[in-house]
């Protein structure tokens, strides 16, 4: 079981705003305090503002305080068989905070923000179905041009939590309102292959992949698949373009070692393996330069 606890901060945070009057700005400051009662008050003077960048943070500024104090722990089953124990809020608490960030999208529906707020509440209580519908209204009223990278920052936070079913659906969603990127695709692949869905995920990766042949992740997790699939002189082409395009040197590090183990249990090739595992691979995972136990005599 993992145990998973995930930081509640402050969502939606205030941005400057020339046409806020007094200390409205003081509600961030208010809730990290855990000053729940004091930010109700404050906020609460702004909610009918005649300016309406001060409604915008009023409720930007309630949806905290319905959350304030009001954390909670439970445990969530994941999809590889195991489970998280979360940080959380009273569902109550979640209910009321959404009511004030839906004011909030409609009140200033450009404001990337309080959708990135909204997303992030439904991911922390574990309403995935709910998050993948927010994704996708969101997707239809925001243009800005940094929403795709913002809606893809949710993938590896789902693959943490090992919510893959509810990541291939966030994925796909994403994929209705931007047909043909590489990062999307090669994520739908990913979260395919993490079910153990391989034969699905191998049309995607290999899409990706075509889209992006400068990427290594793209090139690497198509080898993966291919890896899993026991299509293994693929798997060898691909996770070789992975590697020779990766330039972070940790994650070549860590590649390289998964990919000397599949050079020793699949391609059975235990001396290149070996020097492999002593350029990547921690002592105890270097088992291709293990001696072999000489054959007995009868």
């Amino acid at each position: 079981m993992q145990n998973q606890f995930v930081a509640l901060a402050v969502i939606c945070a205030a941005l400057p705003c020339a046409a806020q009057s007094g200390n409205l700005s003081d509600w961030t400051r208010l809730i990290q305090a855990e000053k729940c009662d004091a930010a109700k008050s404050l906020c609460s003077e702004y909610v009918d503002s005649k300016v309406i960048a001060e409604q915008v943070e009023a409720q930007k500024c309630l949806a905290n305080v319905a959350l304030c104090g009001q954390s909670a722990v439970y445990l969530e089953g994941d999809d590889a068989g195991g489970g998280n124990i979360r940080g959380s809020f009273k569902p109550e608490a979640v209910d009321e905070a959404l009511v004030h960030l839906n004011l909030g999208i409609k009140l200033a529906p450009q404001d990337l923000s309080i959708h990135q707020g909204r997303l992030h509440v439904l991911e922390v209580a574990g309403r995935y179905d709910a998050m993948v519908k927010a994704l996708d209204e969101s997707c239809t009223i925001y243009q800005g041009k940094d929403a795709l990278e913002a809606w893809l920052a949710y993938s590896p936070e789902l693959a943490d939590l090992r919510q893959y079913n509810a990541g291939l659906e966030f994925m796909e969603a994403l994929d209705k309102h931007y047909p043909n990127q590489p990062d999307i695709l090669g994520n739908i692949g990913a979260f395919l292959d993490l079910l153990k869905r391989d034969a699905e995920a191998i049309p995607y990766l290999e899409k990706a992949a075509a889209l992006a042949p400068n990427d290594p992740i793209n090139a690497w997790d198509l080898g993966r698949a291919y890896d899993y699939a026991n299509r293994d002189a693929l798997a060898d082409e691909w996770y070789k373009k992975g590697l020779s395009l990766e330039t972070d040197p940790e994650r070549r590090k860590e590649s390289l070692c998964i990919y000397a183990e599949f050079v020793e249990e699949k391609l059975k090739d235990r001396d290149r393996a070996c020097e492999l595992q002593k350029q990547s691979c921690p002592a105890e995972q270097q088992t291709a330069c293990t001696a072999r136990a000489p054959l007995k005599v009868q």
